[in-house]
């Protein structure tokens, strides 16, 4: 399971320009505002709580 989260920790999420993240994108742009190098990662939207999407 160590490899899991390790991908879900580096993986980048393309939120921008797909309608399925409209609302997260612009959550995520406002909560992140003024910060440098940013990654939408899997992780920053839930993505270690395994049940969310592997059921």
């Amino acid at each position: 399971m160590k490899w899991c989260i390790n991908c879900h920790r580096e993986t980048e999420v393309q939120i921008a320009g797909n309608p399925y993240y409209d609302r997260l994108h612009a959550y995520l742009k406002e909560k992140y505002k003024g910060k440098k190098d940013v990654k939408f990662t899997v992780e920053k939207i839930g993505g270690l709580e395994c049940g969310k999407c592997h059921y």
